[in-house]
């Protein structure tokens, strides 16, 4: 029996190509055809079990509404940012609907699926019963705050099948020349590359960060400590998206001669390739000494400039012997004043954010391992410009927003944020903070309150800069 969905998508397709209806039944093999469509060999992906039935799921329109809470917002008349308290995949399916193709950046760090037990936020374990795994149409594709431990068959596909669709709408979600980031560990970033691979296509994995995250080893049971995480990097477009690049360091760049050109420092005349007219001699207009390049090495300049660049006092020889001769590589000539951001982030430390939580909170941090707020103004500094949007649906400790109040204080612009965070049930260990937030949410409410008041007090304070955008809009997914 088909699903009226089904049937629909059927009847579309007929319309569009009538030829493919024989005898009242639909011929996939002309359709195959007429897509230019070979069948003849495998595709290569990611298989995992209930697959299909999850991507049955994003057929199915969300029945819920999001419902605006006035009191638990922060200057709900001015504000642009936004607060979602609810589950992921129903608020996406309803933001569809208003910033479809406008997000810019996103960035998410989702459950790693450790098979640890975690004591808040989307737990590090996702279990699927074994009634349901049976049964298709009851699959329960949200998080089960139970533990799933390796062992179970279902540990790898239960995590798929809720990230999957929450993936689909990322990429619904994106501007075309938006931009996603995904935090992961070793425990899943070979499974969720193939899947974003799938939904974004591999021609628009950017690549991936390194994040030197900690200095003290996690498990050093068999001599092996594992000091870092990874941030998968996937482009709506690849094509039309560009990381800004980091500030050359010009610390080396001096102007000991007064050159009328400005800083400089010494460059190196010899370049490891070319070919032998680039091996001839230069001699040394004051000494008569004769310079070659070094042996398997070529001038990288040609002939003609030697004479040119001695009389522009780009190219110095010595008034002594044995000494080389001194190319100047000017500041000023310098195609740009940035380089490229390297692919392995050091220097800020996971313990930066647990900081930077006690610093906002009395009783010490409430949450455990929140991301540092450094190493997300990282990714917006390269990727957002004014006005753009920043998404996190794994908003956590909110960690993503008070990155954007620092990054829109620091930069003066006003970049918006829309955070999202289911309302889990929350305990912490040490009790300290159990009769003060239910649900992980209120953490990430509590937060966004706590670091928007900072910064507007810091800028009202200093004067920094009018019309900063320091609230957000509360809502609620009500399903």
């Amino acid at each position: 029996m088909n699903s009226e969905i089904e049937i629909q998508n059927r009847n579309k397709i007929a319309d569009l190509f009538p030829e493919i209806m024989k005898n009242g039944t639909f011929d996939v093999s002309i359709l195959n055809k007429l897509l230019g469509v070979t069948t003849s060999h495998q595709n290569f992906g990611l298989l995992w079990q209930n697959k299909n039935s999850t991507i049955e799921t994003l057929e199915k329109p969300s029945h819920a509404k999001l419902s605006i809470c006035v009191d638990k917002s922060l200057n709900f008349e001015t504000t642009q940012h936004i607060l979602i308290e609810g589950d992921n995949l129903e608020a996406m399916k309803l933001l569809e609907k208003t910033h479809k193709e406008k997000i810019k950046v996103i960035y998410i760090d989702p459950p790693y699926n450790t098979g640890k037990d975690s004591v808040y936020g989307y737990s590090d374990k996702f279990k699927q019963t074994k009634s349901n795994s049976k049964k298709t149409e009851n699959i329960n594709l949200q998080p089960l705050f139970s533990k799933n431990t390796d062992s179970d068959a279902l540990f790898h596909s239960s995590w798929l099948n809720m990230i999957y669709p929450r993936m689909v709408y990322a990429h619904k979600l994106l501007a075309n020349n938006g931009i996603m980031f995904v935090s992961i560990d070793d425990n899943e970033a070979f499974n969720l590359k193939l899947l974003l691979d799938e939904i974004f296509g591999s021609q628009n994995f950017v690549g991936e960060f390194i994040w030197h995250n900690r200095t003290t080893p996690n498990d050093a049971g068999i001599g092996f400590a594992t000091d870092h995480e990874f941030i998968l990097i996937y482009a709506k477009n690849k094509t039309a998206c560009k990381f800004k690049g980091i500030a050359k360091d010009f610390s080396g760049y001096k102007n000991p001669d007064n050159d009328s050109k400005g800083d400089w420092i010494a460059d190196n005349p010899s370049a490891a390739s070319g070919n032998e007219s680039y091996r001839f001699a230069i001699e040394n207009p004051f000494t008569g000494e004769i310079y070659y390049p070094p042996q398997g090495r070529y001038w990288a300049f040609s002939p003609k400039r030697v004479e040119e660049w001695a009389k522009t006092g780009k190219l110095v020889f010595p008034k002594v012997a044995n000494k080389n001769f001194v190319l100047k590589k000017y500041k000023s000539e310098l195609r740009s004043q940035l380089k490229p951001i390297s692919s392995i982030l050091t220097g800020i430390l996971t313990s930066k954010g647990t900081k930077e939580m006690k610093e906002l909170f009395e009783h010490g941090s409430p949450f455990k391992y929140p991301k540092p707020t450094d190493l997300i103004k990282i990714l917006i500094e390269q990727t957002a410009e004014n006005n753009d949007i920043v998404l996190d649906f794994f908003a956590g400790s909110g960690s993503t927003g008070h990155a954007v109040y620092a990054h829109n204080f620091e930069h003066k612009t006003n970049v918006q944020f829309v955070c999202i965070q289911i309302n889990e049930e929350y305990s912490h260990a040490d009790k300290t903070y159990n009769d003060q937030f239910k649900v992980v949410s209120d953490i990430t409410h509590a937060r966004l309150i706590k670091s928007a008041q900072l910064f507007d007090n810091l800028n009202q304070k200093t004067k920094n800069a009018e019309g900063l955008d320091f609230g957000f809009r509360f809502f609620k997914v009500e399903v």
